[in-house]
Parts: C-alpha cells; structure tokens; sequence
C-alpha cells in the first residue's frame, strides 16, 4: 500500500527513509498480530517508560505486564480476527512517530493511533488505541446521471 503524505512536522517534513522505517514497525506489527506471534509483539513494545494500549471497548492498560498479557490472550485466542493494515499516515518529531492507521476485520473496520519511540534497537510501540469506524466508502462504479437544474430533485 502507498504511503500517504504526512503532515508538516513542526521541524518540517519527515525524512523518507525515517516514514518507511516507522512505516515497516507498525506493519510488522499487524504480521506479528495476524499470525499470531506473541514473541514478536513483545519485542514491539518499549521497555523503557509510559505505555499505553486501549482496546475497542476495553479500559486502558497503563503498565507493559498488563499490556502483553492482553496481547497474550488475544493471541491465543483462535476466534481472534485477523487483521490487514492501511490507509496508514504518518507524523514524525524527533524520536517520536504517531501510525494513525485502518485495521481491516472480517467483521468490520478499525481506526488505530499506533505511537512508536525511537529506541537505539529500532522504533518501539508506546502506545495502541483502535476504535470501530464506518467502512470505507467506494467510489460509484460510473458517474451519476446529470441533473436537470431546473429541478430541485
């Protein structure tokens, strides 16, 4: 999926190759999560300083155990969906990068707020918050027909 333009970072803008590394953390993060791999996922997240994860529907976790037992029983979950990742946008300012991304669900459509730190082994999640949103609307299949403008409807 093409990387959308990110806004003007106070600093300017974001360097490439800084947007594809962030970029390439937060997909490995959708990987990890569709095929299950608690491992990965634990590496994903800092272990220095604040963490916070919010689940659709759930009460923020604000400490790194409570966050990867979370991920833990999700994972282990078999009924536990499958996500794809896109629509991704990205904000970078300094050692920090905000992923706002969809996830894609057989049964619906998320929004996420994925932030990541740079840390001297890559860049590492600080914090995940996903909510429902509406699917995305497809474009019509062929232009609607004119309207006469004389009329109102």
């Amino acid at each position: 999926m093409a990387r959308r333009p990110a806004p003007p970072s106070p600093g300017g803008d974001p360097d490439e190759d800084v947007g594809e590394a962030v970029l390439a953390a937060n997909r490995a993060f959708y990987v990890a999560f569709t095929r299950r791999d608690y491992e990965a996922i634990e590496t994903m997240w800092a272990t220095n300083g604040a963490v916070v994860c919010v689940h659709p529907g759930q009460a923020p976790l604000l400490d790194r155990a409570s966050i990867l037992a979370s991920w833990r029983a999700i994972l282990g979950n078999p009924a536990a969906p499958r996500a794809e990742v896109g629509d991704e946008i990205v904000t970078i300012s300094g050692r920090l990068a905000i992923v706002l991304c969809r996830e894609i669900l057989p049964g619906g459509h998320l929004m996420a707020t994925n932030a990541y730190i740079r840390e001297r082994d890559g860049w590492k999640m600080i914090h995940h918050h996903s909510a429902p949103v509406p699917p995305r609307r497809r474009a019509p299949a062929s232009p609607p027909p004119k309207r006469d403008p004389r009329k109102l409807h």
